[in-house]
């Protein structure tokens, strides 16, 4: 099988921010949406709380900074996905009624009472499943990462200082049981 994915340097270059598109998959610590002052703020502090001592701790604290902003960019993703598709119920409506009575293009957009676009928005306060299956999707890498990095520079550190530090620790978060 064949090499998958662009070839030219045209369609390289085309491709080359797709991760930029809603930020969960960049590499980028700060994307064009984001400060990187308060980014650099967040690090700080997060270096600062684990004091981490020497190359191997500090880069472990700054991957634990890294994966908590990236959980923050999911979060503002999902409010933005859930903002996005309340904003625009009344219009899905107009539009809806309007495609079912044939007058769609002949004309304004009907009224919609106000209590039935409300009626209509608190159906969209989850976000399309699409959109769901990315949040939830991401928000568990990361989060499994953050705790996984976070288990690992604790072990270091005890390590470090002497303390007896377990082989392995075991994340036991999962579904609700039934």
């Amino acid at each position: 099988m064949g090499k998958r994915g662009p070839n030219t340097p045209e369609s390289k270059a085309a491709v080359r921010h797709n991760a930029l598109k809603h930020g969960l998959t960049s590499d980028a610590p700060v994307i064009p949406s984001e400060s990187l002052a308060e980014w650099q703020r967040f690090l700080a502090g997060i270096i600062a709380g684990y004091e981490p001592v020497g190359r191997l701790e500090t880069e472990h604290a700054t991957m634990i900074a890294s994966l908590m902003w990236r959980r923050r960019r999911v979060a503002r993703f999902e409010v933005a996905v859930i903002t996005a598709n309340m904003e625009s119920t009344e219009e899905d409506l107009q539009v809806a009624q309007a495609y079912g009575a044939g007058t769609l293009s002949k004309g304004p957009l009907p009224s919609i009472p106000p209590q039935t676009v409300a009626q209509h928005q608190q159906r969209r306060i989850l976000p399309p499943p699409e959109d769901l299956d990315k949040i939830m999707k991401y928000e568990a890498h990361f989060h499994r990462m953050q705790l996984q990095t976070q288990h690992e520079l604790e072990a270091l550190q005890a390590r470090r200082k002497g303390e007896h530090s377990p082989l392995a620790r075991v994340d036991f978060t999962g579904p609700p049981l039934p």
